[in-house]
């Protein structure tokens, strides 16, 4: 491992100098990276992803376009089902207009119970940096989405006789980590589907969940839900492995395995706070500017093997410690509102068996407190499991949580 992690940095770092001459002029050299230079390349051949020139015209959640689609990915595709993709207005972590897209599944089989068809908003753990990779282009032109759909539940979701609205809560610049953003996107998403009176789910309960990645937009969704959007009424929100705090993950996944996927997520919130740039040196800009900028998370996570710390990219000893860096860890710190909605927050635990090697504990256990304090009703349980396998081991008791919320079975007040 310290061999492969020498070679990889003696490959990258003689690579650098050459590839910045020739990309910049030397008389530029030491001005701040554009910020356009690390967005995702434009989606090519599907000009329903395109950004519109005039989205500051819309509102938020209002529908700028929208088409029915037939899904290609397995295992979207199980159950049968109508399909629909939307873009609208939202708004980015700087309260900037921008384009969401989302996905709204239907099955065909009628809804026979009392009241209206329920509604899941499924946030994916999308972890990725490539626009192509977003859950909504993958779907019509991906033969799969099993490396977002983790667990596989869509099809779960759909056979329970559930929608299933599927956002692309990281945003048109794919800012992977940017929590305001996310819970934007989300919001609006619900807003735009609602707005889509063909579907009947005007009326409908609607339940937000994600694992993960996908757990940043559920838990940003649900604390935003009451200042942003109070129109928008979540039954409740599930949210499991929630990375709370960027700030946290330094210990866990900065300079180890989970690097690739954590500085990816440097690179996604850079897209929303342009200013971090200035802490890249010639080793980050070259990173950031080359294709790893559209990878997704199965190129990007592979790459945590490495172990770069954030470190060897910045111009600074510690560019967390910079009031850029600090300013932009705070910002996306969950905690500092309270939802409305019932939460259920899980988690892989120590205490339970093995425990969540990536994202700590600690995190989810304070934004309990903190939600608590608020006067939330949040409850917290540990799982059996490390990340990946409590997703799994957690499935029957956060689906029955969910099937009780869309039923309108209401929680005790509390936490718990």
């Amino acid at each position: 491992m310290r061999l492969l992690r020498a070679v990889v940095l003696l490959t990258l770092s003689t690579c650098a100098a050459a590839a910045l001459a020739s990309s910049y002029p030397l008389r530029t050299a030491a001005q701040p990276l554009g910020s356009d230079s690390i967005l995702p390349s434009p989606i090519q051949g599907d000009d329903f992803f395109l950004w519109p020139p005039n989205v500051v015209d819309y509102g938020a959640g209002e529908i700028i376009r929208s088409r029915e689609i037939t899904l290609r990915a397995f295992p979207n595709t199980l159950v049968e089902h109508h399909a629909y993709q939307i873009m609208l207005r939202s708004n980015d972590s700087k309260d900037r207009p921008v384009p969401v897209t989302a996905t709204v599944l239907v099955p065909t089989a009628a809804w026979t119970a009392p009241g209206p068809r329920p509604v899941i908003a499924y946030n994916m753990p999308i972890d990725s940096l490539g626009a192509h990779c977003t859950p909504s282009y993958k779907m019509v032109h991906d033969w799969q989405t099993l490396d977002l759909d983790i667990p596989p539940v869509l099809s779960l979701f759909l056979a329970k006789n559930y929608a299933v609205l599927v956002p692309d809560h990281q945003g048109p610049r794919m800012a992977y980590g940017a929590g305001r953003m996310a819970g934007h996107a989300v919001l609006d998403s619900i807003r735009g589907m609602k707005r889509l009176t063909a579907l009947g789910l005007s009326e409908s309960p609607v339940v937000a969940t994600g694992y993960s990645g996908g757990a940043i937009a559920t838990g940003w969704a649900a604390q935003l839900q009451p200042s942003y959007a109070p129109d928008v009424e979540l039954a409740g929100a599930a949210a499991g492995g929630t990375p709370v705090d960027f700030g946290l993950l330094r210990r866990t996944m900065d300079g180890q395995l989970g690097s690739g996927l954590y500085l990816s997520a440097v690179l996604g919130l850079a897209r929303e706070y342009p200013e971090m740039l200035e802490l890249a040196n010639p080793l980050g800009v070259l990173l950031a500017t080359s294709t790893l900028k559209d990878q997704c998370s199965v190129t990007l996570a592979p790459a945590g093997v490495a172990s770069l710390p954030a470190e060897l990219l910045a111009a600074g000893p510690d560019p967390f410690d910079s009031p850029t860096g600090r300013m932009v860890v705070a910002a996306n710190k969950m905690g500092a509102l309270t939802p409305t909605a019932p939460v259920l927050l899980y988690h892989g635990s120590e205490r339970v068996f093995l425990g969540d090697e990536w994202i700590p504990e600690e995190g989810v256990i304070a934004l309990q407190q903190e939600w608590c304090r608020g006067g939330g009703a949040i409850t917290y349980s540990p799982q059996f499991g490390e990340h990946l396998t409590a997703a799994v081991f957690s499935l029957p008791e956060v689906i029955h949580w969910m099937d009780e919320r869309l039923a309108g079975i209401a929680v005790a007040p509390g936490c718990r």
